[in-house]
Formats: C-alpha cells, structure tokens, sequence
C-alpha cells in the first residue's frame, strides 16, 4: 500500500511539472511590430514588456509622440518600417480619442496602414485603448471605445486586442490599482497589463505563471496577468 501511495504521488509531481512547464514555456518565436504613439511608448515601451514575456521574439516600435494613424500613414519612415521589416503581427495603436471623436478619420487610416500590412505578409492587431479620465467628458468610454473597436475590426478584417477592457476589468475588481495617470498615460502596472494582454492574444498562451514582472510587485504581477488571462478567456 505504501508503494502504491509512493507511485501514486510521483505520477501527480511529474503532471504537476509538466503542466508547470507547459505554462510557462517559452512560445515560438514572432516578429512582431507595434505602431502608435506614447500609450506604446511609456514605461520604455510595450515591447520591451511584451519581449520580457516572450525573450525568444523580436519586438520593435514607432511611437511618436501624439501620432495618429494618419500621421503614421504620412509618415515615409513607418510606411517603410512595415516594407521591409519581414514582420508576422503589426499592431496599430490610434490615438487614445480619435477612434471616438473622429472615427471616419480613423477607419479611413487604419484601413490604409492594413493594406500595406497585408502587403508586406503580416497580420495586423488592433489596440484597443482604455477610457481616459480627462476624457469621458467627450464620450471617450470603455463602451464607446469597444464599439468603434469592434465596428473596425469587423469592417476591416482584423483582430482586435482588447485592451482596454482589461483595464476597466482590472479597476472593477482592484479600484486602488493606479493603471493611468489623469491624462490616460498608463503607469508600470498598466504598460504590463497591456503587454500580458498581447502576449495571450498573439501567442495564444496564457500570461498566468510567466517569470517576467516588469517591475512590478509580485501580487499585483500574479493579478494582472489573471486578469489578462481572464479577458481572453484562456
């Protein structure tokens, strides 16, 4: 009887590891392009974050300042970055208030950016940013800001990450979590909610369990990356 426990009790280590393993093993490799404007570029930018969850992929940013996606669109040097860089995901981040407040401008520009990566062989991810709290004055929403997202990607094509339901599902359940300062700019723990919300959606593997934290501490690292999980559904 001893034996058998002994046995039993192996078996459920070696599935424990394995399970362990699995989750926290590295994905297969992705160029991956982000394309926005300081909401990419804060906290030393989502790729850097999104490279720390996955070491073995190569992540690079345009990230402008204020840029939308039609200045990006005019712009020869990110017209050139999405040619030749032999990309498989390119994400386009909008400004954080054109997606509501002009949203023809801005279908008409990521339609535009979305041909060109197609173009060049890759996929494009949609960003979906998250409410502004000097902007719901204007009508800048979660709910707004999900429904031109959505509308977008089903016109367009393409997937949307989903971002900024993170953050409003995050801020439901831990209010005292600072995700953004007042005018949206995201803190360290909003750039690593963002980045563990991209690595689910574009790798397909859930961020729970990942070593990376981003320098945040190790609670709110172990919620976030729930919280990440929990909005894609892994």
């Amino acid at each position: 009887m001893m034996k058998f426990r002994f046995l039993n009790t192996l078996v459920f280590i070696t599935l424990l590891a394995l399970v362990s393993n699995s989750c926290n093993s590295n994905p297969p490799p992705k160029r991956i392009l982000f394309i926005g404007n300081s909401f990419t570029d804060f906290n030393g930018g989502l790729d850097k974050h999104l490279h720390g969850l996955a070491p073995n992929s190569e992540i690079t940013r345009i990230s402008p300042g204020g840029y939308t996606l039609q200045d990006h669109w005019q712009d020869a040097a990110t017209l050139e970055a999405i040619r030749s860089g032999d990309w498989d995901v390119v994400v386009l981040q909008e400004q954080s208030q054109n997606s509501v407040t002009n949203y023809y401008n801005f279908y008409e520009y990521a339609q535009k950016l979305n041909a060109e990566i197609k173009n060049a062989g890759a996929e494009t991810v949609i960003f979906m940013t998250w409410e502004r709290p000097d902007s719901v004055q204007y009508g800048v929403t979660t709910q707004a800001l999900y429904n031109s997202y959505t509308a977008l990607g089903q016109q367009l094509g393409v997937k949307v990450a989903p971002v900024g339901l993170a953050f409003s599902m995050a801020l439901q359940e831990r209010p005292d979590l600072k995700l953004y300062i007042e005018d949206g700019h995201p803190t360290p723990a909003g750039t690593y909610l963002a980045a563990c919300v991209f690595y689910g959606f574009i790798f397909e593997q859930s961020p729970a369990g990942n070593s990376y934290g981003g320098g945040v501490n190790d609670e709110d690292k172990a919620f976030l990356q729930a919280i990440a999980t929990k909005v894609l559904g892994q």
